[in-house]
């Protein structure tokens, strides 16, 4: 078992030691940097927790390996257990491009896995355990869903060969890329309230196998209701549940969630591991600083990128008013909505563009404020344009505001607010 989580040797030794001593809590953290392999680890876990293998005078390691082929391995392999409820928020496309260079690299069995799990830690943000009585909120992402499915179950790796994909693999992993590009607009960027209140209340019904796994990612990303609804559950967790959170800062949890959660602290992987992961799981030989950097370069709108049109976006917003400066702020939006496609308006493959640009946004204005020699009006300015920041981000991901208008809006709405008049200068 976790054969699949490679550069974390530590971690893996704990965690088969807490298993084959029976010393796994209800509910856990894994912390970490992204890309460290707090998900792999989750979902193996579940897998691990559900293993029905016959041989139960063995132990649990020799009982639960990544091949065994009992019926619930093979459903939690493929994500698609109803023992499991994956949710949480975080950015797909950069795993499924990974995934769809991987098809074309290394064709076969291993690379169909991969990209279908990719693919379905999409899907599974939409199971319906999470939307009781909520199912309007995504009746739109409905017929995208039936068509991912249709187009996951098409990539067949049960039907691939060494060296060759299945009949048709190959154009379904590109249909299902591109609608995965259209679902990620309806996952909420923080998970409601009334997700963990249907969690609770699914947590309470028999598992259909052995034990059910609620996996949440990204869960210091809660509101403060989500918060206190989680930590109602974790006061009292059923004894047929595990709860597996995981969060790249710990700090930003609540003391009283974290009291009731041990905690796993995944290391930033070497060198060695991160070249082992690249070259095991992606079949490639690129060298990079980290698993997340691998992953960050497949993005539509890098991060990178995302960080150069951030500056010359709040260059041109804090540049003084001027008819010549009128012309440079509207450069720097043109060239913004020309780089990220009109934010995905042309192009579904930069859907996510929007968030990696406010996220580059607020990087680039929280590194303004750590320069020496800011005065106390330069330090007023910074403050107001991260709070308008915010605000545009609130406006996308509750009101559905049109990416580009808020762009706009943004840009005149900082040079407004003194930037343009006063002088930050960039």
């Amino acid at each position: 078992m976790f054969e699949n989580l490679l550069g974390q040797n530590e971690i893996l030794k704990t965690l088969k030691s807490d298993l084959e001593a029976d010393r796994l809590p209800p509910a856990i953290l894994f912390s970490g940097s992204p890309g460290s392999g707090k998900i792999t680890a989750a979902l193996e876990l579940a897998r691990v927790l559900s293993c029905t293998s016959t041989t139960e005078g063995r132990p649990i390691a020799a009982r639960a390996a990544w091949n065994c082929p009992c019926p619930s391995c093979t459903r939690h392999r493929s994500l698609v257990h109803p023992d499991l409820v994956l949710f949480g928020p975080r950015t797909f496309p950069e795993e499924i491009q990974a995934a769809l260079e991987l098809l074309d690299r290394s064709p076969g069995a291993p690379s169909s896995y991969f990209f279908s799990r990719a693919a379905r830690k999409l899907a599974r943000r939409f199971d319906a355990v999470l939307y009781q009585g909520e199912e309007s909120r995504i009746a739109k992402a409905a017929p995208l869903l039936r068509e991912l499915e249709e187009q996951i179950d098409a990539v067949a790796p049960e039907r691939a060969t060494p060296g060759v994909l299945a009949p048709g693999s190959a154009e379904a992993a590109a249909k299902a890329a591109g609608i995965c590009a259209k679902l990620e607009a309806f996952v909420p960027d923080t998970p409601p309230v009334f997700m963990i209140r249907n969690i609770e209340f699914w947590s309470r019904l028999s598992p259909l196998g052995k034990r059910k796994t609620v996996v949440m990612e990204n869960a210091d990303r809660m509101l403060e209701s989500s918060r206190n609804a989680l930590l109602k559950i974790l006061e009292e967790p059923p004894d047929s549940v595990r709860f597996v959170l995981t969060s790249s800062r710990r700090s930003a949890l609540m003391t009283t969630i974290l009291s009731r959660v041990r905690t796993y602290n995944f290391a930033m992987r070497d060198s060695a591991g991160t070249g082992l992961v690249i070259e095991r799981v992606f079949r490639s030989s690129e060298q990079v600083p980290s698993v997340e950097s691998f992953l960050s370069a497949r993005r539509s709108f890098p991060p990178a990128e995302a960080r150069a049109k951030a500056e010359a976006f709040l260059g041109a917003a804090f540049s003084t008013r001027s008819e010549g400066n009128g012309g440079l702020r509207t450069s720097a939006l043109t060239s913004l909505l020309e780089a990220t496609k009109e934010f995905g308006q042309k192009d579904d493959r930069y859907s996510s563009s929007f968030r990696s640009f406010i996220a580059a946004l607020s990087s680039t204005l929280g590194a303004m404020l750590r320069e020496e020699g800011l005065d106390a009006t330069a330090i007023h300015l910074i403050d107001q344009a991260a709070l308008l920041v915010r605000n545009a981000s609130n406006d996308y991901e509750t009101l559905n505001r049109s990416p580009s208008l808020l762009a706009e809006s943004l840009m005149y709405a900082l040079t407004e607010a003194g930037g343009g008049s006063a002088g930050i200068q960039r």
